[in-house]
C-alpha cells in the first residue's frame, strides 16, 4: 500500500524486444518494472503540486536478460530494441487495472466498474 498524489497513476518499465525470428523461436518480450508514480492532468499542477513515486526495480535478482543481451554478441542479432515504456490511466477509489506487455509496450485496461467509471470521466 502506498499513497499516490495526482489524478492519474503511471507505471514505467524497461522492455527488451526481440526480432521476429526470435519470437518464432519462442522468445517473448521481457520487461522489468521500474517505477509507479502519480501524475496530474493539469501541467500547472504537475509543475507545482507534490509528486509521488515508488521504485519497483530494486536489486536485480537472478538472470539479468538486459545485461546478457548487451554482452553476448550472438544474442545481439536477435535483440530488436531495448527501451522504456509507460502507461497511465486515471486514479479512483477501488479502481483496478490489468497491465499487460505487448510486442509494442505496456498496455493498461480497466478491470472493474470503478476503473471503467474513471475512464468515462477521464
Amino acid at each position: 500500500m502506498a499513497d499516490m498524489r495526482g489524478d492519474e497513476w503511471q507505471l514505467d518499465a524497461r522492455v527488451l524486444k526481440w526480432q521476429p525470428l526470435a519470437n518464432l523461436l519462442g522468445f517473448d518480450a521481457l520487461f522489468r518494472l521500474e517505477r509507479l508514480s502519480g501524475r496530474y492532468r493539469d501541467i500547472e499542477a504537475e509543475n507545482h503540486r507534490p509528486r509521488s513515486a515508488i521504485a519497483l526495480g530494486g536489486e536485480e535478482p537472478g538472470l539479468n536478460a538486459f545485461a546478457l543481451a548487451r554482452r553476448m554478441p550472438r544474442w545481439a542479432g536477435l535483440v530488436d530494441a531495448e527501451y522504456g515504456s509507460a502507461t497511465y490511466l486515471p486514479m479512483a477509489d477501488g479502481a483496478a487495472y490489468d497491465i499487460t506487455l505487448t510486442q509494442s509496450g505496456l498496455v493498461a485496461r480497466p478491470a472493474n466498474e470503478a476503473a471503467r467509471a474513471a475512464m468515462r470521466r477521464w
